[in-house]
């Protein structure tokens, strides 16, 4: 985990403006303790998703949150579907192939 601090060192090509505006719009979200905010590696990669969506991809400002939210649905799905995916391949679950068929057929879309 890193600091603020830390955090704006390792990231040269942010100002800590940035990522305190980023924070406050949600965009980012460390763990805060004692008003101390503290970084993991996902949010270092979250950073650079922003700085491509920003300055490479020329998404407006408005826009990012959308584009952020629908990213973020799209890798929940993604875990959702992994964790099916292994769910299906064991035998802990004997009834799991009956209760898919009946979601397929009825349409039926769970939350895992």
């Amino acid at each position: 985990m890193m600091t603020f601090e830390m955090f704006c060192l390792n990231l040269p090509d942010v100002t800590s403006t940035d990522i305190q505006f980023w924070i406050e719009n949600e965009w980012l979200k460390p763990e805060e303790k004692d008003g101390t905010y503290f970084f993991q590696e996902i949010d270092e990669a979250r950073v650079h998703l922003i700085i491509e969506l920003r300055d490479d991809l020329g998404i407006a400002e408005d826009a990012i949150p959308v584009v952020l939210n629908l990213l973020d649905q799209l890798y929940t799905t993604r875990r959702q579907m992994k964790y099916l995916c292994e769910v299906i391949a064991t035998n802990h679950y004997p009834d799991t192939r009956q209760k898919l068929r009946h979601m397929m057929s009825e349409e039926i879309i769970e939350e895992l």
